[in-house]
């Protein structure tokens, strides 16, 4: 359970909290964009999700430090990214409305993943 703390507590960082708040003028309320949830994956389970990732799962960008994965929940579309660090990996799963609001905001979500949404120091 303390790692779960932890986790909630590396995930709170300031560019997050920075990004939670400008998210609505950036991503319109209509888009129904929400975050799911974050934890910090172990080394066997990131190890296990690299050997053998769900076949439901569309990878939508891989960098050295960054992989957004994408999947359909119904009409809304799910959304995984995993961010790697020397400390471990941090999972972060996010919902869109539907594939219209997905690939309508895509790029500017990749965009701040890239830039600060996941900083776990």
């Amino acid at each position: 359970m303390a790692l779960l703390l932890s986790g909630c507590t590396i995930y709170r960082s300031e560019g997050r909290k920075q990004f939670e708040s400008e998210a609505p003028t950036k991503i319109s309320a209509s888009a129904s964009f929400q975050l799911k949830g974050c934890k910090k994956e172990g080394r066997l389970e990131t190890w296990f999700n690299e050997e053998f990732p769900s076949q439901s799962y569309e990878l939508v960008i891989a960098e050295s430090d960054l992989e957004i994965w994408r999947t359909h929940r119904g009409k809304r579309v799910e959304v995984k990214a995993l961010q790697r660090s020397e400390t471990g990996t941090q999972s972060c799963t996010y919902e869109f409305a539907n594939d219209v609001v997905w690939n309508l905001y895509k790029d500017q979500f990749i965009r701040e993943l890239e830039n600060n949404l996941m900083t776990l120091e």
